[in-house]
């Protein structure tokens, strides 16, 4: 019977693979001599999914910002009877501690392409999808993700440039040849230039939200993120290189010797030379890699060399690379990859959820409980929705015995206040390593060649004084304290709010302003962000109606029937000022920071709901600088603005203009107090200690303690002296006579993370952030980058400040 079963499910391998197309027999062409289409690798995994026979899926996801089609195959072996809803419920379940099928299957996932222009990706994804569906291994239950391309916006980007470039064909190896650079928009990134690859815990992007809701219904316990490195490079995998979360389990440790040293006979048996361990880590929660491996997986990343690879590419050690050999390299680690994964299928299981169980029962976190006081949460809005989108389950208790606990802001040890209603964040739940590697106070940098940040605890960075212990001091949980909107629809002199939700926050100020109200805020006391609706001139239709837009953007409105205010000044004090809609413009060209500007792009379209114009450079100045009441310039390699464009600029900013300046900015106004700092370090260093020596000049992405102007508009809304920013500041700028400083470092600033030797005996005594006032006008200069990422930082309200306080 065994045999009859075995040569019926040989015979109908055999059927499968007969009937189905290869990617060349679909497409037209072998894999690996042409660049892939995105709508063609999406019209491919359906026309596998409608021939598997019932094998595979495919199923939409998502849709990036352009608008194409975000998918992945879903490839199943399950026992009969079993449906895969039937798989994600018990999987879930077992995460969870309850009782399920002790035969579940295991679950695997591979992504392809995050970087578009990482491009040999979504080729091998077709090779291996058409691989594991017209020969399916019967042997065991499993699922298999395949997401084929994470960064569609981003692929096209790279392939439509590159086919434009190309004008031999099947490449051309000089690797000056135009071919292998990319054209203005780096396919790298997604539509608003941000890295995919450093957004898994944040989710700031379309594309990251829709795939983490779809990884996170499922949970892998493998995920293998497929890149490309310089076309310089070999081939890099497992084991990752230090420094490691120092809390990562022994049991996924194990796993990542045992699938490197399976790679490694592969490659061995090829003859493909590879390297491990020496530059990708498992420190940054954000990556393709350790985000999996906080969720209890075997993460890895696998990089191919092939970036400015093109189709064919000369390499300086006189061997060369194609396209079709890199296609081939990530085609067979993927299924050597998918075959160890099977075989070893017990012990990814027990891993998986062994870290899930001791997470639930014992985790290593230095705290048990996270708590944050109920007035501290008006701030923590974006912290929540963090939460919420990773997972991470809190309640809302009251402190009903007051302890000693870790206090984040002063970092020091005080007594939780008594009877403090609050969010309250247990360790004791699957989430647990994700929540020690956010909230514990210190990451562990066992080693610092590391190329990514290195500091982000969350409490601090969005300044919310949050308390860490260890003893249950907490009553029962409770709903949290609703706000609701009083009876206001009677006339009333003014109403007041208090900023919470940004974007909500302005379309408010700008339907008041629209229907004829006045808009302030106390320029001397609002540092809790409080602005003022006057509404004399308000028909009771309108009053009602602008009570009815608050209400459905949850504003809460508080109303005040005399100008007599309960504070030092009454409503008709010239310490009122205007709040009005900004225009605003950046200016976008070729040299500036990608990331940056696209980051600009993103928070004032998406997060804020303006409608900025986005000016080229050599079109600004033929522009009419006075349709515009905030002028941009990002960050980049600026040089000195001609004399004839300088005295245009600072006539607009003397007249009113607000000219905002980020980082590298600074240069094309040559103020001689914006100077960098210089270097006065002695660099000396062996040879074999180059690498290690060129760390005196990083920032490392630390966290860096500045000292707050608590007074100045642009600081409303934040309640301390001081505040945390995350620092990759390149150069570090004195400080200086005409620029009042509205952020900058102490003498002794405290520094989390990593930062060179060389940056740190800059530090001191630094500005931050700066305002030059110019007759009517302000220069605000930006030290460093408060959009970065995304990630929520104080950074960012400073940031909504600039155009919520305009008049200061």
């Amino acid at each position: 019977m065994k045999k009859l079963l075995s040569c019926l499910l040989l015979l109908f391998s055999i059927s499968i693979s007969a009937q189905i197309k290869s990617p060349e027999e679909f497409l037209g062409y072998p894999m690996g001599t042409k660049f892939t289409y995105h709508h063609n690798i999406v019209a491919y995994s359906r026309y596998l999914a409608s021939q598997s026979n019932g094998l595979a899926q495919w199923q939409v996801y998502g849709q990036t910002n352009e608008g194409r089609e975000q998918g992945q195959m879903i490839i199943a072996n399950l026992p009969a009877g079993i449906s895969l809803e039937q798989v994600q419920q018990n999987h879930q379940k077992r995460i969870q501690g309850e009782k399920a099928d002790p035969t579940l299957p295991v679950i695997i996932n591979l992504s392809f392409n995050v970087h578009g222009n990482e491009a040999a990706g979504s080729e091998a994804a077709l090779n291996t999808l058409y691989a594991l569906i017209s020969n399916p291994n019967r042997s065991i239950p499993y699922v298999i993700l395949i997401d084929p391309c994470i960064n569609p916006d981003g692929r096209d980007a790279y392939v439509t440039q590159y086919n434009r470039r190309n004008f031999i064909p099947g490449g051309n190896a000089d690797p000056n040849d135009q071919e292998h650079y990319e054209g203005i928009t780096s396919g790298r990134y997604n539509h608003f230039s941000f890295d995919l690859n450093r957004d898994w815990v944040w989710q700031t992007q379309k594309e990251t939200q829709q795939r983490l809701k779809f990884y996170r219904s499922w949970m892998p316990m493998m995920h293998a993120d497929f890149h490309e490195q310089s076309f310089q490079h070999s081939y890099y995998f497992p084991p990752a290189a230090k420094p490691y979360l120092n809390f990562i389990a022994q049991s996924t440790k194990d796993l990542q010797e045992s699938v490197g040293r399976s790679f490694s006979k592969l490659f061995d048996e090829k003859k493909w030379p590879y390297f491990t361990s020496e530059v990708y880590d498992l420190l940054y929660p954000g990556y393709g890699d350790t985000y999996p491996v906080l969720n209890g997986a075997l993460g890895m990343t696998l990089e191919q060399g092939g970036i400015r690879g093109g189709l064919i590419s000369a390499k300086s050690d006189g061997d060369t690379i194609s396209l079709v050999d890199r296609v081939k390299h990530h085609s067979a680690l993927a299924l050597n990859l998918v075959e160890w994964s099977l075989t070893n299928s017990e012990s990814l299981k027990a891993s998986f959820y062994g870290v899930h169980d001791k997470s639930r029962t014992n985790p290593s976190n230095k705290y048990a409980y996270y708590f944050v006081p109920e007035e501290e949460l008006v701030k923590a809005q974006d912290f929540k929705q963090l939460l919420i989108k990773n997972n991470i389950s809190f309640s809302y208790t009251d402190v009903v015995k007051s302890v000693p606990a870790y206090e984040y802001t002063s970092m020091k040890q005080v007594a939780i206040p008594l009877n403090k209603h609050g969010l309250l964040i247990s360790a004791k739940q699957p989430s647990a390593p994700l929540i020690q590697a956010l909230l514990d106070p210190t990451i562990a940098l066992e080693d610092s060649l590391t190329y990514d940040i290195t500091a982000w605890n969350l409490f601090q960075l969005n300044g919310l004084k949050a308390f860490g212990l260890n003893e249950n001091v907490f009553g029962p949980s409770k709903n949290q304290n609703e706000v609701k909107q009083s009876s206001l629809n009677e006339k009333k002199l003014a109403y007041q709010f208090t900023i919470v939700d940004y974007k909500s926050s302005q379309e408010l100020i700008k339907y008041a302003i629209d229907l004829g109200a006045i808009v302030t805020y106390n320029d001397a006391l609002n540092k809790s962000g409080i602005v003022t609706i006057t509404s004399l001139k308000l028909t009771d239709l309108q009053r009602a109606e602008l009570l009815k837009f608050a209400s459905n953007r949850s504003i809460q409105l508080s109303s005040l029937d005399s100008f007599k205010s309960s504070d030092n000044f009454d409503l008709g004090s010239t310490h009122y000022k205007s709040v009005f809609v900004p225009k605003i413009a950046v200016v976008v060209d070729p040299t500036n920071d990608v990331n940056q500007q696209g980051e600009l792009a993103y928070f004032l379209t998406q997060k804020y709901g303006f409608k900025p114009a986005f000016i080229p450079s050599n079109q600004l100045f033929r522009s009419n600088l006075f349709h515009y009441t905030h002028l941009i310039f990002p960050d980049g390699k600026h040089g000195a603005l001609s004399n004839t464009n300088s005295i245009l600029l600072m006539d607009w900013v003397k007249k009113g203009g607000k000219l905002i300046l980020m980082e590298g900015a600074r240069k094309i106004i040559e103020d001689k107090d914006l100077v960098a700092k210089e270097d006065t370090a002695k660099h000396t260093s062996t040879y074999a200690m180059r690498e290690r020596a060129e760390l005196s000049n990083s920032t490392s992405g630390n966290m860096l303690q500045v000292e707050v102007e608590k007074t100045h508009p642009l600081v409303f809304r934040i309640n301390e002296n001081s505040m945390y920013i995350l620092n990759q500041v390149a150069d570090f700028v004195k400080l200086p006579k005409d620029f009042t400083p509205v952020l900058k470092t102490s003498s002794k600033p405290t520094i989390m993370g990593f930062v060179g030797s060389n940056k740190k005996a800059q530090l001191a005594n630094s500005l931050i952030l700066g305002v030059k006032e110019m007759d009517k006008g302000k220069i605000i200069w930006f030290g460093f980058n408060p959009l970065f990422r995304a990630i929520p930082n104080q950074g960012q309200t400073i940031f909504e400040n600039l155009f919520l306080y305009s008049e200061f």
